[in-house]
This record gives structure tokens, C-alpha cells and sequence, in this order.
């Protein structure tokens, strides 16, 4: 048989090749079935939803290349186009490309039943195509592997945690059986189809989930192939069913799945959605002063983990104001006028409303000023206002008729069109509510303080809630029904881990000074009573400053030459630039003019914080005049009682800035180059995306390289990858007289979904880049994820008292509740004095140098400490929050590539 005939054989029974094997699966094992049959790749070929989109589309690209459908022929999405036409098209592509004569197809078969030496001689010149070759060492293998993938260390001290995961029983017996079911005639409406197959409750059940092609059941049937005959609902005329078993699904196929049925549970708990949140409005927690609604919430994520299919749950919150948009637009129009139009657009684009009426929300992409409520829509087979509209269907009264209507484009899948189709829908100002924190709100500390209150929950307040959501859904009798009916029984208690808790850091400072940091991971107060590791001496610098900051400027100046010999810092009096305005030409033009070639550094004292000014000064220092800047909030020097230790920062900032170090740890890894990834997407204008690799470049790993590419808007994953990767080896070289025989990658802002593209995508880059340097270079690589937006949290034991508490810094979960075919770890590397701590999922794709786990979980921890922005340790290491950095400056402000004389030094810390 072809490769081409076993990928369809494949795709079409997705769990197995043999289905009589797979009905001898315990329902609770979850494991993969070994097939006993001949077919060499068709099992790497099979379809594997819990993959995600991009591993499942790249396997079927893949596939399509085998069956001879190439990029350039039209072929349609497959996710698009119907599961039947679909694979009636692969099908008929197979068909047209298969040269092999009957006959000899028929001797394949024979040789088949008595595989000899002469068979199978034949059976090599019916099927020509070799064998795949066994994976080389740095080679990834992408197939599910059968077993869980465990990589547990053992450094540290043991410790019992607590995790907000819940376990998800599955009754033997049970699990998700796959059919297809076929009509003779053929009906063409699916609600028909669906109508034939409520027909058959009693022969199928009361649960069960039908597409129109694949029905999904939650026991077998008892035959594998049944053939019903009835009569249509509709009109009584004769109609076949022939349902065929394809397999049973392995647990991890099943994941989507089983997040529908909690979102089925969500909605019998009577919770509103929210993107992929569900909020409970009758708990709204109001806070009156500043007219806003805080509604709590619970994240929902099932998922097959190392000790097998749990509920990961989490407690959330989502801020709504409690005045409409109409209000804000009367607001925005009182207070200037003349730019009403640009001001409301810059305000509102890119915020997400809430619909009170039916529950919805939308992202506002464009204000129609050209349109109002009078305005007409088709809506069935007429045209309609919205005034009517929203008349007869909500019983809702429109009063201001000439209000600008909001715009949201939404993206809609059509049957039989590649690329999903632009739906635009208009809202009316007057029902729509804003929701989250505008910038103004967010930098008011009275209402971040009061919102707090509400948001900030204890690891005993998060623990009591999920144990209440849970008695919640056993108690209703909807969502137990609906979780039986699938041999599903939820776990009320959050499951019980051994971790450990790595050893507290020793910090390194200038002149042989070290300290601990201790159990809470901090030295602040320490920072200022060292030398810093390797001083940078400012002998040329500028200062500006308007007219009225004249004093605030002159006290900066005084307290600078007070405190920076106790950081070991020689700094002269600068060159001063004062402005009779604080227009933002006025700040261009004095750089223009005022920056020498010897100028190691620009403070400027900013009046007020100004996004535009601040942008534009950025732009100049960065790419016209490549010079490392300071930026100073006069705000923040009033304070006399603050004031030193403020100033103090800002000098560790700028010795930083101009290529000096701060601190170091211990890292005992030679040769070795360790970089970070992340990147920036703007949300509020649909301008392009910004991604920034950073580098290291000596042996203490101080000294970072850093580059930023921009790319295509929304785009994850990073394009120059290459040309970044290239100039950071060239620039090790130059430092080191050498290239290193290491490279270890932290990869940010990756999902779950977008891990197979990047480990196809971005890593093939790092490896063109090597044989760009120096060919036949191929270093060491490892390349590890990090995940920091998850929903994952742990929780410390008293025992004393039966109360839970967050875990210090430094503890490590690496079993239980991780991937169960990844190699990862969860790390909880910074401390929290409020709420609940959230560690940080590191994933290893690939790992040349063979690290042992503890190798590499202290190595993450010890880099947590190496941001020289924060004394102490961050959430993920420092490389990915340099990069994180870098992205944010170039996206937000910059807008354009940074001056290569910058790569060197931390200009935008």
C-alpha cells in the first residue's frame, strides 16, 4: 500500500489503523494503541486534535505533499472545506496518481499474508519509498510519543504543594468512540441529517455528538457496523444510516472536546462569557466612586497531564464601567471640540465593550461617524434601521439618533472559502458598556487601590472558591448529567504535589562584595550599599530641563554628586539645556543642536508624562542621534523624603545604559551564549509587530547584545530570526575570539498551539545563521519556552493551621500536573506580599547538550536574578524581559530599527 493510501487510511480512522484494536482499550488508561499492522508512516499522518492548529496544519501540509497536492494548486483550507469533500478530494488526488498496474498490486497483496524473502523483494518494487531514517540526536521527533515524558530533578529541599487542579475520573468502559455515519440517499441539509440521528436515541443514547459525518459516543456500540433503515422526520420518504466504527479517541484528542462540555457546564451555571472567561454578574462587587463593577470569574482549562485528564481552574476578574460609551463620547466632545473626532478614535480604538442585552462582547476597531442609529441594515430579506432593530428584538429604545456608531470587524468561516470572511457589525454608543481600565484609570493609585481590594485574592480566599465551583457543578443536576453521560466524574479537591525549593542565590557586587538574596529573593537593601560590579565613569553628559523644573533639575544635580560615590561612580557637571517651552519641537531641536559626538549620555526632566513627547525623544536618541537617553517624570523628584533612594536607581539606570554591570550570580557554564525572544504586538492600531532577541556576550553573563526586528502585524513568530542570530555570533566572536559551543534560547510569548511552528519555523534560522558565520559551525542548542500568561498556580501547607500560603522563590514542580508528552517544569522564581504568586512554565523543545533537569531549573532561577531594572528576582529570566523591553520601546515609541552603535549596551531599559 502507498504512503499516500496510508495517510488517508489514517486520517479517515484518526485513533488507530486498527479499530478492532482500539475496542480493547481500557476507557481509563488514555494510552495510544500499538497497531500490529504493516503500514509504515500512516500513523504519523493521523490526525491529533490535542496537537492544536499548528502542529495538526503542518502534519497536513505535510500529508498533502505526499499525495502529490502541491502550494500551487488550488486547494482549499481543510479546516474550512467539509470533512467528507475534503476527503474526497485527497482521495481522488491519490487515486489519479497511483501508476502501480493491478496485477502487480495484487502479488503486493499476496506477498502481504506470506512475507518471505521473494515477497518481500517484490513488495519493495510495488512501493518504492524508503523508509524514514531514525532521528539524529538534535533532531526533534514530532510524533505523540506513547509514554509521558518524565524529567524530574532532585536538587532542593522537598516541600508539599497544592494545585488548582481538579481530576477528571473516567469510568472504565468509557471514553470517546468515533463513528461515521453515512445516508443512502445522500441528504444535502444537515439538519436533517441531525434530525435521522435524534431519531435513533434509542439506539445511540441521549449523549452524544453528531457534526453531520462523525458521531462521537461515550460507549461502543454493540457492532462495528450497523445499518438502520427509517423514514425521514420531515417527510416520511425511506432513508439508510450506516454507522461505522472508526476507533476509539486516545485522551488527548480529546481535549477540545471536553473544554466544550465545561463550557456547556458554564452556561448551566447560569455564568456569562467573556472571550474565554466565564463571570458571574450577580456577584458583581460594585465600587461607587469611580463608577465601576468588578465581576468575579473562573478560567476553565482540561487537559491530559502527566498523572492523566484534570481540570485546571482559576479565579478571575473583569472590571466593567458602569457608564456607556455614549456617556464617554459626550466627554471626549465637551473637552476638545475641534479634535472630537481624532480624540474619540485614539480613545476608544482597540477597548472591548460589554452588551448588556445579550451578553456579548466586541472590540471596537472604528468609530462611523457617518453613521448614526437611522441607519439602515439587511437583516433577512429587508432593510431595517438599528433603531427598529433593536426595538423588536430587545425591547430597547435608542433616544440620541444622531450618536456615531461603533465598528468591529469580525472574522467568519464560510463553507468553501480558504480564508475566513470580514463580517462588520455596528454597535450603538447608548447599550454599550466599556470594560477593562482605561491608561488614565490605570495610573490613578486610588482606584488601582480600590479595585484591589476586590481583585487581590489570598491562596486561601483562591482555594475556597474552587472548591465551591466544584460542589457548584455536582450540585447541579444539568451539569452532572452532562459530565456522567460521558463517564465523567469531577474531583472536589485540588490535587496534592511534591515539589521542592531550590537554594537560595548568592549576588556578587564590585570590590569582592556579595550578599543572599535570601528567602524572599530581594536585596534592595543592599544594592546601594555596594559598588556596582563594573563602573562606568560619566565625564560628558547632558541635561535638559524647562524653565520651570529649574530648581527640581538643580536639587537632581546636588543629590547626584552627594550619593555617587557610594555606588563608586566619578560623575562631572554636565552640559545644560534649558527650554522656555515644553512644546515637543522644542525638546527635538535642543537635541539637534546640543548632542556632541563626545555626549555619553541625555537626562531630560519631562514636566509632565507625555506619550508623544516621549516617543519623539526616543525616536531622535535612538536612530537620528544614537545616544543612550534618561527620562525623568519631574513628579517623582518632589518627594524629599523619597528622593535619594530615587536618584540613586536612576544612576544604577544610566551606568547600565552606558554598558556597565550591576550585580552577577554564579553560573558555571563555559562558552556558553544565553539569549531571549519575545515580542510585541500592538493592540490599539493594527501597526506592525515588533520582535527583539538578546544575547549574551562574556562568561558572567553581564553583557548583553540586542537586536529588534519588525515584522508583519500580529505575527508571533520572529522572521529575522537569521540576520539577529548572525550579528550576536559575529559580535560574541569579536568580544571572545571565538564562537560559542552552547547556545541556550528562552523563547517568550509562545502558546501551546504555536509550539510546532516554532520549533519548525524559527529554529531551522538559528541553524542557517551558524552556517552564515562559519560553515560547518553547528553549536549546541537548547531552546526553552516560557509561558508566563497561564492560569497554573501553587500553594504552600501550613500544617499548623490548616491554611495555605504562597510557595518562596525558588520552588520547582516538574511531575503530576505537566505536559505529559513535554519535557517541562513550573518555577516559582519572584515573591509576592499580595494575592497569589503565579509561577512560570518553562517547556524544553530541544536540548542538544543533554542538561540534566536540575541543570537547567537552576539555571532559569538564576537568570530570574540578572535583570538589572529589579534587585531581586523576576518572573522569567532576565533575557526574555530585556527582549520584552527592547520589543516594547520599538513597538510603542520608536516605531523604526534602533541604531546598531546601541546593540551593546541596555539603552532601553
Amino acid at each position: 500500500m502507498s504512503s499516500r493510501q496510508n495517510f488517508l487510511r489514517a486520517f479517515i480512522e484518526s485513533a488507530s489503523v486498527d479499530s478492532a484494536d482500539n475496542r480493547s482499550v481500557s476507557a481509563d488508561s488514555g494510552a495510544q494503541v500499538q497497531s500490529t499492522s504493516t503500514t509504515s508512516s500512516a500513523a504519523s499522518y493521523s490526525a491529533d486534535s490535542g496537537l492544536g492548529h499548528g502542529r495538526g496544519r503542518a502534519r497536513l501540509i505535510t500529508a498533502f505533499k505526499e499525495c502529490g497536492i502541491t502550494q500551487e494548486q488550488p486547494c482549499q483550507n481543510p479546516g474550512i472545506l467539509g470533512r467528507g469533500r475534503f476527503l474526497k478530494m485527497v482521495m481522488e488526488k491519490a487515486e489519479e496518481q497511483q501508476e502501480v498496474k493491478t496485477e502487480t498490486v495484487a502479488v503486493a497483496n499476496e506477498s502481504a499474508q506470506t512475507p518471505d524473502k521473494t515477497t518481500q523483494e517484490k513488495e519493495k518494487k510495488v512501493a518504492p519509498e524508503s523508509k524514514r531514517d531514525a532521528p539524529s540526536v538534535g533532531e526533534r521527533v514530532r510524533s505523540v510519543p506513547n509514554e509521558p515524558v518524565v524529567r524530574m530533578g532532585t536538587s532542593g529541599t522537598p516541600t508539599t504543594l497544592l494545585c488548582n487542579f481538579m481530576e477528571l475520573h473516567c469510568e472504565p468502559g468509557r471514553g470517546i468512540f468515533l463513528y461515521t455515519v453515512d445516508f443512502e440517499p445522500q441528504l444535502d441539509s444537515k439538519n436533517e441529517r441531525y434530525r435521522c440521528v435524534e431519531a435513533n436515541a434509542h439506539i445511540f443514547g441521549n449523549t452524544y455528538t453528531f457534526d453531520g459525518v462523525m458521531l462521537l459516543l461515550p460507549q461502543a456500540l454493540p457492532e462495528e457496523r450497523m445499518v438502520i433503515n427509517m423514514n425521514r422526520p420531515q417527510d416520511g420518504t425511506p432513508v439508510q444510516l450506516t454507522v461505522t466504527f472508526r476507533g476509539k479517541k486516545r485522551m488527548s484528542e480529546n481535549v477540545m472536546f471536553y473544554n466544550k462540555l465545561f463550557r456547556r457546564i458554564m452556561g448551566f451555571l447560569q455564568l456569562t462569557e467573556m472571550g474565554r472567561k466565564h463571570f458571574d454578574p450577580t456577584q458583581a462587587r460594585i465600587v461607587p466612586q469611580h463608577k465601576l463593577e468588578v465581576w468575579p470569574g473562573y478560567v476553565t482549562a482540561v487537559n491530559e497531564f502527566e498523572s492523566g485528564l484534570m481540570l485546571n481552574l482559576d479565579i478571575t476578574h473583569r472590571v466593567l464601567m458602569q457608564t456607556t460609551v455614549y456617556e464617554h463620547i459626550k466627554m471626549t466632545s465637551l473637552a476638545s471640540p475641534k479634535e472630537y473626532h481624532a480624540n474619540l478614535i485614539k480613545s476608544l480604538l482597540g477597548l472591548v465593550v460589554f452588551t448588556r442585552y445579550n451578553k456579548k462582547t466586541y472590540r471596537i476597531d472604528d468609530v462611523c461617524f457617518d453613521e448614526n442609529p437611522l441607519s439602515t441594515f439587511r437583516y433577512g430579506d429587508r432593510d431595517i434601521t438599528y433603531v427598529e432593530y433593536y426595538k423588536q428584538q430587545y425591547d430597547i429604545d435608542i433616544a440620541d439618533h444622531k450618536q456615531p456608531l461603533l465598528l468591529h470587524r469580525a472574522e467568519r468561516r464560510v463553507s468553501g472559502q480558504a480564508k475566513p470572511q470580514e463580517m462588520l457589525v455596528c454597535l450603538v454608543p447608548e447599550i454599550c458598556y466599556l470594560t477593562g481600565l482605561t491608561d488614565e484609570l490605570r495610573s490613578d493609585f486610588k482606584v488601582m487601590r480600590d479595585i484591589a481590594t476586590h481583585t487581590r485574592v489570598t491562596p486561601n480566599q483562591r482555594m475556597a472558591a474552587m472548591e465551591q465551583f466544584c460542589k457548584n457543578v455536582n450540585s447541579n443536576e444539568k451539569a452532572r448529567s452532562l459530565l456522567a453521560g460521558w463517564g465523567l466524574e469531577l474531583k472536589t479537591k485540588a490535587r496534592t504535589v511534591a515539589g521542592r525549593t531550590l537554594p537560595n542565590e548568592n549576588i556578587m557586587f564590585g570590590k569582592n562584595g556579595s550578599t543572599n538574596a535570601g528567602q524572599m529573593a530581594d536585596f534592595n537593601n543592599q544594592i546601594t550599599s555596594n559598588h556596582m560590579l563594573e563602573v562606568v565613569h560619566i565625564r560628558n553628559w547632558l541635561l535638559v530641563h524647562t524653565s520651570r523644573n529649574e530648581q527640581i533639575a538643580y536639587a537632581f544635580m546636588q543629590c547626584v554628586n552627594r550619593n555617587c560615590q557610594l555606588l563608586g561612580m566619578e560623575i562631572n557637571q554636565p552640559q545644560i539645556a534649558v527650554l522656555q517651552q515644553d512644546g515637543t519641537q522644542q525638546y527635538v531641536q535642543a537635541l539637534r543642536s546640543r548632542i556632541r559626538p563626545e555626549t555619553q549620555i541625555v537626562v531630560i526632566i519631562f514636566p509632565t508624562a507625555r506619550e508623544d513627547r516621549y516617543s519623539a525623544i526616543k525616536r531622535v536618541c535612538c536612530t537620528e542621534i544614537p545616544v543612550p537617553t534618561q527620562v525623568i517624570n519631574a513628579r517623582t523628584l518632589m518627594n524629599d523624603k523619597r528622593v535619594r533612594s530615587i536618584v540613586l536607581k536612576i544612576l544604577l539606570q544610566m551606568n547600565c545604559k552606558l554598558g556597565g554591570t550591576l550585580w552577577s550570580v554564579n553560573i558555571p557554564l563555559n562558552d556558553t551564549m544565553i539569549c531571549g525572544i519575545d515580542t510585541y504586538h500592538e493592540t490599539k492600531r493594527q501597526s506592525s509587530s515588533v520582535a527583539a532577541f538578546v544575547g549574551s556576550l562574556d562568561p558572567s553573563f553581564t553583557h548583553w547584545y540586542s537586536r529588534a526586528t519588525i515584522q508583519s502585524c500580529k505575527e508571533e513568530f520572529m522572521n529575522g530570526l537569521c540576520v539577529s542570530f548572525e550579528h550576536m555570533l559575529r559580535a560574541y566572536r569579536r568580544r571572545n575570539c571565538q564562537l560559542p559551543s552552547r547556545v541556550i534560547i528562552f523563547r517568550d510569548g509562545v502558546s501551546d498551539s504555536q509550539m510546532n511552528m516554532c520549533d519548525e519555523y524559527e529554529l531551522p534560522q538559528l541553524m542557517s545563521a551558524c552556517e552564515m558565520v562559519q560553515p560547518g559551525y553547528k553549536p549546541k542548542i537548547t531552546f526553552i519556552v516560557v509561558q508566563k500568561r497561564i492560569i497554573t498556580r501553587m500553594f504552600g501547607m501550613n500544617r499548623s493551621n490548616g491554611t495555605f500560603d504562597n510557595p518562596p522563590p525558588g520552588t520547582v514542580l516538574d511531575h503530576t500536573v505537566t505536559r505529559r508528552y513535554h519535557y517541562d517544569f513550573f518555577l516559582v522564581s519572584q515573591s509576592v506580599r499580595q494575592g497569589t504568586v503565579s509561577p512560570t512554565h518553562y517547556v524544553v523543545l530541544r536540548d542538544d547538550s543533554a542538561f540534566a533537569p536540575d541543570i537547567l531549573q537552576r539555571l532559569s532561577y538564576k537568570m530570574c536574578y540578572m535583570y538589572y531594572n529589579w534587585p531581586g528576582s523576576v518572573r522569567v529570566p532576565a533575557c526574555c524581559q530585556y527582549a520584552h523591553k527592547l520589543a516594547y520601546l520599538v513597538g510603542q515609541s520608536i516605531k523604526r530599527m534602533p541604531a546598531d552603535s546601541l546593540c551593546d549596551k541596555l539603552f532601553y531599559l
